[in-house]
């Protein structure tokens, strides 16, 4: 059963989805990156809500794609440059369920783009996604431990990088978990527990 919410959004997630990455391999994985970003729960009145927001000493992110904003860095700032589309986005705008989905479409496709090194098209995605939660330079450095760890493959995700990182081990104050942690269930989520429920969106895709 999908989310009340989905059933309005993920329409326009498909729009978005074809004119942003239209040859994007799994269209179900970005509906359960939104799933994995919103729904504490699926009853939660924040899945899939473009007006969900979370606010911590640390960060403060709003939306589908919980663009993150820091004092060291500013994801909606970023966003601006991830499409065409997104130039003019404005921050009095960023609660348009549009725009955050052509976010969160457009830099998945820019980070899958980058990441040629998968064996095959579930672990590039599931390195993008690893990126998308941790960054871009987390997942080379991963790379870079994996490919100095007996019988790691680093083209490959489950099994090999999934196992291998530069990320502490230990709970962070605040989070209840290890950022390691964090970022292996972030993906592990992605592409298998909360994916199958949307894999009507994959046509005769992956």
């Amino acid at each position: 059963m999908l989310p009340k919410l989905a059933a309005i959004y993920i329409p326009i997630l498909m729009g978005q989805i074809a004119a942003l990455w239209p040859a994007m391999p799994a269209p179900s994985t970005l509906a359960a990156q939104v799933e994995q970003e919103t729904c504490v729960s699926l009853t939660s009145p924040r899945c899939w809500n473009p007006h969900t927001e979370l606010k911590t000493s640390r960060e403060y992110g709003f939306g589908l794609g919980q663009l993150t904003v820091t004092p060291r860095f500013n994801n909606f700032k970023a966003a601006r440059t991830w499409d065409k589309s997104l130039r003019n986005w404005q921050w009095s705008d960023r609660f348009d369920a549009k725009m955050q989905l052509a976010a969160l479409v457009a830099y998945d496709r820019n980070l899958f783009h980058s990441i040629r090194f998968g064996k095959t098209s579930v672990d590039r995605l599931a390195f993008t996604f690893s990126a998308y939660n941790g960054g871009l330079g987390g997942v080379l450095k991963d790379r870079a431990v994996c490919e100095h760890t007996a019988g790691c493959d680093p083209s490959v995700w489950f099994g090999n990088v999934e196992r291998t990182s530069f990320r502490a081990k230990v709970a962070v104050a605040g989070y209840g978990h290890s950022f390691f942690d964090i970022n292996r269930t972030y993906v592990r989520n992605v592409l298998i527990v909360r994916r199958d429920k949307y894999r009507f969106m994959d046509g005769k895709r992956q």
